[in-house]
């Protein structure tokens, strides 16, 4: 009775989790969510059986959904997702994602057919009692594949943070809570612990899931969009302020050959327009900001940022076509001023990622466009590291946009 009424709040959270991540995953659409998302609902799967079998006693279709669940679907799932997030190769992540598909595919067909061959008691049933020899090594391969990529995942992260890759140290929480996660799925599915702690195990495994997720991605709450985030998934570095430049000492005031003071008559410009008024005094319209031309878009909020990337040896021109790709998209967006991707002189591996919109209200809806998170993902396993900077808009000369060219042609 007692694992049944730990059973209950862990089953209640693991649902919770499930659906924000569930959520997360429909909005953000990133293929590391989308496998997580499987474990999750995997391992709520089996809490509801556990649950249900806890309290009415278990039969044949109860362990099946347990161990589906939890000992199949969740530490391949869960291995999945952190290879997509962590490895930088196409060809691993795909190999990864055949691999899974397959293996789940196989496992839970047999896994569902295959005969009952032992009893069942008043506890959590261990699979080796109740088990054939064929889902019992199904269990356990899915088992071993995943204990070994979590433990890969975790050291070439863990690697990669040592030599000072931004981007791996910014993983390295996550990476460490979901490489936990799979450690208590395996320990709370293998018939080693007590049924209550294999229920909190469980129940901690998809709260560690969940909470390893939310490290790796943009929180948006009621569609407004966390300033503090970058749009790559990651914090940005702190920037020491650059430098100030000393301000220039003033000129000493003339004298005439007599020694006394002499002071020039005030000089006003002309009216630049016909309704603009001249300047009278230091305190009234001499310090106002000089109008632009007629029409000219007012850049006085204009926010943006520029990315640094270096790219692996081989990278540079798949990443150009990703970058291609996101400047045709941008220009779909209206109050895009810039968004450039430029070559570094005798630095073939760096590319410098320019982007610069009207305000930060506009900034901040790109960030959210589906050109720009497809970028984000699919130019990750072509980047070595990463260095943002965050812009706004100083003295600049802006030239039209392109669809206000004449002639120019609007995608």
């Amino acid at each position: 009775m007692l694992t049944a009424l730990l059973a209950l709040p862990a089953t209640a959270g693991a649902l919770t989790a499930t659906g924000l991540l569930v959520r997360r995953a429909a909005r953000d659409r990133l293929l590391y969510l989308i496998a997580w998302s499987v474990t999750l609902v995997g391992i709520s799967l089996a809490l509801i059986a556990m649950t249900l079998g806890l309290l009415l006693d278990f039969n044949g279709m109860l362990f099946r959904v347990l161990e589906i669940g939890a000992a199949l679907l969740a530490p391949i799932w869960l291995a999945l997702g952190m290879v997509e997030l962590v490895a930088r190769f196409v060809q691993i992540r795909f190999g990864a994602w055949l691999f899974a598909c397959s293996y789940t595919l196989v496992a839970v067909v047999i896994a569902l057919i295959d005969p009952i061959v032992g009893k069942f008691g008043d506890g959590l049933p261990k699979p080796g009692d109740v088990y054939g020899i064929l889902p019992l090594l199904l269990i356990d391969g899915a088992h071993v594949v995943a204990v070994l990529a979590l433990v890969a995942c975790a050291v070439f992260t863990a690697l990669l943070a040592s030599r000072r890759d931004e981007e791996a140290a910014e993983l390295l929480i996550p990476v460490a809570l979901v490489a936990l996660a799979g450690v208590l799925v395996v320990a709370g599915t293998r018939g080693l612990l007590p049924g209550a702690l294999a229920v909190i195990a469980l129940g901690g495994a998809a709260g560690l899931v969940w909470y390893g997720a939310m490290r790796t991605i943009p929180v948006y709450e009621d569609d407004e969009y966390d300033q503090d985030y970058d749009a790559s998934g990651y914090d940005e570095p702190e920037y020491a302020p650059a430098p100030q430049a000393p301000e220039p000492r003033p000129a000493p005031a003339p004298v005439d050959r007599h020694g006394e003071l002499r002071f020039p008559e005030p000089q006003h410009e002309a009216p630049r327009f016909a309704d603009e008024a001249p300047p009278t005094s230091v305190d009234g319209p001499l310090l106002a900001p000089v109008p632009g031309p007629p029409g000219a878009p007012d850049l006085s909020a204009a926010h943006g940022q520029i990315t640094v990337y270096t790219l692996l040896d081989g990278r540079e021109d798949a990443f150009d076509r990703l970058a291609d790709d996101l400047v045709r998209g941008a220009r779909s967006e209206p109050d895009a001023l810039i968004l450039a991707c430029h070559t570094v002189v005798n630095a073939p591996t760096q590319r410098i990622l320019y982007r610069l919109f009207r305000d930060e209200a506009s900034f901040t809806a790109h960030q959210r466009q589906p050109h720009l998170l497809r970028f984000l993902a699919d130019s990750r396993s072509h980047v070595l590291a990463t260095n943002v900077i965050d812009l706004r808009l100083g003295a600049a000369k802006i030239p039209p946009l392109p669809s206000a060219r004449p002639g120019y042609p609007v995608p």
